[in-house]
């Protein structure tokens, strides 16, 4: 039994991969294009998982610091510049956690009060979602205190000038 490949069924089997790869690059970046940034779609029989999570919704885009240089600047803090920056900083942080704890609170009523297909949505998902809203926002309030009291040592540093 010969099993020696012509040059014919080589070139078309590289053609065919080429044809395959391009089909599904462009099928690829057809989706990246066509991707909403916040639809989750109609309901699959049993495609859709049940941990999906509500859009992101962002909060303040205007803060420049990072977590590692929020904790640098704390332990070094003793303008009313530097002050001021962390409270924004927390600020910026406590606006964004609101408004994850918001789209998880939408996103319970959503199942509270939408139908259920085939019992696909457990009975506690509503439950948990407002548990995670809860303790999105319990964060949001830490952070705000935390804002609070940098501008309060802004304020007494300006003070002691």
């Amino acid at each position: 039994m010969l099993t020696s490949k012509t040059p014919s069924s080589t070139w078309t089997t590289v053609a065919v991969m080429g044809a395959v790869g391009l089909f599904f690059g462009t099928i690829r970046a057809a989706r990246a294009a066509d991707r909403v940034p916040c639809e989750n779609g109609p309901m699959v029989k049993n495609l859709m998982a049940l941990s999906k999570r509500p859009c992101p919704v962002p909060g303040r885009t205007n803060h420049e610091l990072t977590w590692r240089e929020v904790r640098k600047l704390t332990a070094t803090a003793e303008s009313v510049g530097d002050h001021m920056k962390i409270a924004g900083y927390y600020l910026a942080k406590a606006d964004t956690l609101e408004a994850q704890a918001a789209a998880y609170e939408e996103a319970a009523a959503a199942y509270r009060h939408g139908p259920v297909v085939k019992n696909l949505m457990s009975p506690t998902t509503a439950a948990r979602y407002d548990f995670i809203a809860k303790g999105f926002r319990e964060e949001a309030k830490s952070d705000r205190a935390l804002a609070a009291s940098h501008e309060q040592m802004a304020k007494s540093a300006v003070a002691s000038l």
